[in-house]
């Protein structure tokens, strides 16, 4: 059985870095989600999302206010746990050397 609520709380650095992205100001967001997806994911094997994936969902969620947002949060949840983690790890460094 699962004990997390949500997939981020299994590991602490990762749910740490989604919560102090979450508190961000929205610029702060979208270039922690352009670092993660053009600089940390760029050569990461990771399902492709098609048009219709990125438009059907219900923006219920925090990340989902913007679609790269919401892009490099999904294509975190889809990382292997290690390298999760190290991605993890370089954005809480990238949002302190930026706030």
């Amino acid at each position: 059985m699962n004990m997390f609520k949500r997939w981020y709380d299994a590991d602490a650095v990762v749910s740490k870095v989604i919560n102090d992205m979450e508190k961000a100001p929205e610029e702060i967001q979208i270039r922690c989600a352009e670092y993660i997806i053009d600089d940390l994911l760029k050569d990461v094997e990771l399902k492709e999302m098609s048009l219709e994936d990125q438009y059907n969902y219900i923006m219920r969620r925090w990340y989902d206010k913007n679609i790269k947002v919401s892009h490099a949060i999904e294509y975190l949840r889809q990382c292997p746990d290690d390298i999760r983690r190290e991605v993890a790890l370089k954005v809480q460094k990238y949002l302190k050397k930026i706030s």
